[in-house]
């Protein structure tokens, strides 16, 4: 059951058990004395923290940036101030050297016809989040990226859909590599590595401070499907567009110490293309972990989002309404629990996922037409519409 649009977003934060939510998990905790295994190979130098809300600071960089084929930015997912930091950096190459692309996490590769489509112009924002699924498979706050896309759409950048699908990650996480058939293998390389000594000891570390999971030698060849899948997509690419530079937008786990995304990237294109940026104030202190360290000061919140007021979840008829709040927006309305949602102002939508797009960018006092099917024992199927003043 999905909670959603009352007093909390329950699952929206909520991804699937997965290295990547595991690895940002335990770098959040590293300000409160959690420590990552430092690599024996590590670069003694302490990286160079930046602060790109300091201009010349922001050109520095952005000036040593432009002499790689690839930019790693890391980030944690659910932090605003690390997207803004990956938009400033994104704007200021693109003004030095407009030969740019954004490869990221957070679609998955099936549906990077969509993604296209959006940057295109062919459909609109609500649309491309409907039909690449953001809301069942990523379910961060997609409006922590949106002025990231907004932006590569407005300046025709393309956006690279790196991550592979879901279904393929969640088999492999439960049983392992092994277990795929020869349908889901040609969806990933053929080329997966084992993990170096110190990669390996650092995903343990970090597989250790979580509480779910089959076993480490699972929740480790999902962590490496991952990297290599999103390496692959992006050497591809740069083989076959040699004047870009890449820009990976992706979570801090896959690139610390150069591991991960970018240690595969290297080795596919056979030298050493790549430059790695991580968001966070506490990691300049750890010699080698990135060649840039990207100040995060405290950013302002995004607006509150209008909410409706109700508990729901996905039906074979619609979006079931299981709960409402006492005084929320729904109830007041005449919506009742039982009510299948069918529409939002006239768009239709058949699961939460699709819920989820049209409602993201809604907000307190937006006005909303809802169409429901009620059922009824002696009279059937009614379909009734009512407008709703978000709370």
């Amino acid at each position: 059951m999905a909670c959603i649009f009352s007093m909390t977003l329950r699952h929206v934060l909520l991804l699937t058990f997965s290295a990547c939510c595991a690895s940002c998990a335990a770098l959040e905790q590293s300000r409160g004395g959690f420590q990552l295994p430092v690599p024996k190979s590590a670069n003694s130098a302490k990286p160079r923290t930046f602060d790109l809300n300091d201009p010349q600071k922001l050109n520095e960089l952005s000036g040593k940036l432009t002499e790689k084929r690839a930019l790693f930015i890391g980030e944690i997912h659910d932090r605003l101030e690390h997207h803004q930091n990956q938009l400033l950096l994104i704007q200021n190459l693109y003004a030095r050297y407009p030969y740019i692309a954004i490869g990221v996490e957070y679609f998955q590769q099936p549906f990077q016809a969509h993604v296209n489509d959006y940057l295109a112009g062919y459909i609109d924002e609500r649309e491309m989040l409907i039909r690449t699924e953001y809301f069942k498979r990523w379910k961060v706050d997609y409006r922590m990226f949106q002025p990231i896309l907004r932006f590569a759409r407005e300046k025709h950048i393309p956006v690279l859909a790196l991550n592979v699908p879901g279904e393929v990650h969640t088999k492999v996480f439960r049983g392992g590599l092994s277990s795929l058939n020869a349908q889901e293998r040609a969806l990933i390389p053929d080329d997966i590595q084992p993990a170096s000594k110190d990669y390996r000891q650092r995903l343990k570390a970090i597989f250790d401070t979580h509480p779910e999971g089959e076993s480490f030698e699972l929740f480790l060849e999902g962590q490496l499907l991952w990297d290599e899948t999103m390496a692959d997509v992006a050497a591809n690419y740069l083989k076959k567009h040699p004047q870009t530079l890449l820009v990976v937008l992706a979570g801090l786990g896959h690139m610390m110490y150069g591991d991960g995304i970018p240690k595969n990237l290297n080795r596919r294109l056979g030298g050493n293309y790549s430059a790695v940026a991580i968001n966070g104030n506490q990691f300049g202190e750890h010699p080698g972990i990135a060649d840039f360290i990207l100040a995060t000061p405290a950013s302002a919140p995004l607006p509150k989002q209008g909410k409706l007021g109700i508990s729901i979840e996905d039906s074979s008829n619609g979006v079931l309404i299981t709960d409402l709040v006492s005084n929320g927006a729904a109830k007041s309305s005449g919506i009742d629990s039982g009510d299948f949602i069918v529409a939002l102002d006239n768009t239709k939508v058949s699961n939460v996922a699709e819920l989820k797009a049209v409602m993201f960018d809604k907000q307190p006092g937006d006005k909303l037409r809802i169409t429901v099917h009620r059922e009824k024992l002696l009279s059937g199927k009614q379909e009734l519409q009512f407008d709703v003043a978000l709370r």
